[in-house]
């Protein structure tokens, strides 16, 4: 069996048993359970003997955790409470002399005179592990919390799933303020922008670095040598808290977050009640972006993350964001998230009855030059303003006319005025992003999407329903009051003839 275990890495044990002389068969049960409850596999790389990467992050985060005076060391004081807390046992000194001494005998950099190093940390559970003692790395893992795919267990993430659909997560102003905070502490050189080094040491302690994926990859504001700006740094976190509420309290936990979890993120208020108040207390607003293919769609993305305008056209396969904080009179800031929808992929988010309960508002992005582009984002506004008058979820729209360095086609003018006058809507927004002419653009779509109960587009259909609706409000009240009028009569009737009969 050597040979195939030094080939086969990952096989953990072999026992030679039998069940007629009851050779070592209770061994056999003992690592089936070992195997199970203690796996080595997401511990250790059994190839390379070395501790695997999330394992490794994992342990980072724990020492960090236990170094309470941040002195890149666990003292005597530190290790014994880590000991207290993990095995519910006191370490004794001469315990603490041996540890120290064994760490020092295999790896000198493991302690210095403050305690016992980060890297000393690391090299006792890669000992424990290489002894086969798996147990004790699982017991302090999941003594601070970690399932066994070494992320924080879900019932330590007080995410609330039960809340309507027109409703969404925002991160509390604790949240980002302790955000602020992390910013200032990784950006070293004081540049005001986090390099990629600088994002990759803040995750360090998470099991990876989330925006190295898509969607949150490029969908914030960057430098021209590539490092997060705050308004980017701030977006991203709001962009994975709309997108995944429970990923991005456990990446707030994983880079320092110490308050209670519970008040990091809030539910907003439904939609519903926002369009009857005729405001809304949202700090984050989710814009749809429809539009056919080359309408200018990717290059609005770009231009609302300050990125400079690209002739070479890279059409968009896959649903794209962008986020960025925008700047209102008042010193008020936003966060806005635009979600580009590729040409063949509208009907796909359209396809529920629920699905523009999500959004705060949606822009049609079209060609000004090409008759085709214009008609094939008409077609889409009138379908989503049919879902949201169907659903009950209508959202405030808004035409934008890109390319607007281009000669228009004819009639361009009048067929877009009249589209809007018979939807009831704003005119088309003229855009250049070529000519770094955006008029605006961002500031209106969230003015529009902060004013739930204006610029939501009605068919003639919806109209007739409208109308309809208030016809029947208006029957069902005549007849609510006559029906009232009837019995008081009745009431005062009855009355009388009682008072005669008395006095009879």
């Amino acid at each position: 069996m050597g040979p195939i275990m030094k080939r086969y890495r990952e096989i953990e044990t072999c026992i030679e048993c039998s069940a007629v002389t009851l050779t070592l068969v209770p061994d056999v049960f003992y690592y089936a359970q070992k195997a199970v409850l203690h796996p080595a596999t997401p511990l250790f790389d059994q190839e390379n003997q070395t501790l695997r990467p999330r394992c490794e992050r994992a342990l980072r985060r724990i020492f960090l955790l236990c170094d309470r005076d941040m002195d890149g060391a666990l003292n005597d004081t530190e290790l014994n409470d880590f000991q207290v807390k993990c095995f519910n046992a006191p370490l004794q000194p001469a315990e603490i002399v041996g540890v120290r001494r064994v760490v020092q005998e295999k790896k000198k950099e493991g302690v210095n005179d403050l305690g016992l190093t980060l890297e000393g940390f690391l090299f006792l559970h890669t000992l424990f592990i290489e002894k086969g003692r798996l147990e004790t790395t699982w017991s302090v893992l999941r003594k601070f919390g970690y399932d066994d795919e070494l992320k924080i267990r879900d019932d330590l993430l007080p995410v609330s799933s039960k809340h309507a659909p027109d409703q969404s997560i925002e991160m509390t102003i604790e949240a980002v303020e302790f955000l602020r905070g992390i910013f200032r502490l990784f950006d070293i050189n004081n540049h005001g922008a986090l390099r990629p080094a600088d994002l990759d040491e803040l995750f360090s302690t998470a099991p990876e670095n989330p925006w190295c994926e898509a969607p949150y990859r490029d969908a914030a504001e960057r430098t021209t040598q590539r490092n997060l700006t705050l308004k980017g740094f701030l977006a991203e976190w709001d962009l994975m808290t709309l997108l995944n509420p429970k990923g991005s309290l456990a990446n707030l936990i994983y880079v320092g977050y110490g308050g209670n979890p519970a008040s990091a993120l809030r539910v907003t208020r439904r939609r519903t009640v926002d369009r009857k108040k005729q405001q809304t207390e949202r700090n984050v607003f989710h814009c749809l972006v429809f539009g056919p293919k080359d309408a200018g769609k990717s290059a609005l993305l770009s231009s609302f993350l300050e990125r400079p305008f690209s002739a070479v056209h890279n059409p968009s396969r896959a649903q794209c964001y962008a986020a960025n904080v925008v700047d209102q009179h008042g010193g008020n800031k936003k966060t806005l998230v635009l979600q580009e929808i590729p040409e063949d992929g509208a009907m796909k988010v359209l396809s529920h009855r629920e699905s523009l309960a999500a959004y705060d508002v949606a822009i049609f992005v079209y060609d000004s030059s090409n008759e085709y582009s214009w008609k094939r984002s008409c077609e889409v506004l009138v379908e989503v303003a049919r879902r949201g008058e169907e659903s009950g979820y209508g959202v405030p729209c808004l035409l934008i006319a890109a390319k607007d360095d281009l000669d228009p086609y004819p009639m361009a003018l009048q067929d877009s005025l009249a589209v809007c006058e018979e939807l009831g809507i704003e005119a088309p927004i003229p855009v250049s992003v070529k000519l770094g002419e955006t008029n605006n653009v961002f500031c209106r779509i969230l003015s529009a999407a902060e004013r739930p109960h204006l610029s939501i587009p009605e068919t003639e259909a919806g109209r007739r329903r409208k109308y309809f609706r208030q016809l029947v409000n208006h029957s069902l009240l005549f007849v609510s009051v006559g029906a009232a009028f009837t019995v008081v009569g009745v009431a005062a009737f009855r009355a009388y003839n009682a008072r005669k009969n008395s006095s009879t």
